[in-house]
């Protein structure tokens, strides 16, 4: 059955394949990936059309096993179907032990494109559901490894506004702010700068208080500076 559905995938994305686009998206994710040169508009009408064959209901096991086997695929294009697919996903659907398959994504065939559409909509609602679990998720990745998931653990606020548990973004950007890697200092500031749209004293207080400087500090002010 998972079969079926990839091929199914896979026939449409080679009928679209745009050989003259793809090289070009290749070259922005500096080679990172294989792309079939599809973009994002008929991407995701693609992805409504392709759903619509799934038999209902559909089991938890199957949606991830999907979700990995697209994964596993070479063209970009097939991951960024997974996260279309995953984040249509009513957030009643949202189950527990969906942090280790999140954790998964986020940890293999990183980059920003994909790890910040994982973590500023799926793992965001998740955050939501799941609050008391999100607590401990926030401690444990910090002792992992990989910057995606410390990134993660930044922007997945990004769309709660005033929502924004700015007691907790504050001690996170204690805690990765000696980490001078471009995605990290990026991630620090653009969190300050969405809460700096509706709190922009508190945004200045933080940047001054922990010594921002440098990218952190540029993206944080980035509105501000424009007032």
């Amino acid at each position: 059955m998972i079969n079926t559905y990839i091929a199914q995938l896979t026939s449409e994305l080679e009928r679209q394949q745009d050989r003259e686009k793809a090289p070009g998206m290749e070259a922005y994710m500096k080679g990172l990936f294989h792309y079939y040169g599809v973009s994002s508009i008929p991407r995701k009408l693609l992805v409504k059309n392709w759903k619509s064959n799934f038999k209902s209901p559909i089991s938890e096991e199957f949606k991830w096993e999907l979700i990995r086997e697209l994964w596993e695929k070479d063209q970009r294009e097939y991951q960024y179907i997974a996260i279309d697919w995953m984040n249509s996903w009513p957030i009643s659907d949202f189950k527990e032990g969906d942090i280790e398959e999140l954790k998964f994504l986020i940890s293999n065939k990183s980059w920003w494109d994909t790890v910040d559409l994982i973590a500023s909509n799926y793992l965001g609602k998740y955050a939501l559901k799941f609050p008391e679990i999100m607590d401990q998720v926030i401690i444990d990745w910090q002792h992992e490894k990989s910057i995606w998931l410390h990134r993660s653990c930044l922007i997945y606020q990004l769309k709660f506004k005033k929502t924004t548990n700015l007691e907790r973004l504050a001690y996170l950007i204690d805690v990765y702010k000696s980490n001078k890697t471009f995605f990290i200092q990026k991630a620090i500031g653009w969190s300050l700068r969405e809460v700096s749209k509706w709190n922009p004293e508190w945004v200045k207080t933080i940047v001054e208080d922990k010594e921002l400087v440098g990218l952190a500090k540029r993206e944080a002010m980035k509105h501000i500076a424009k007032k």
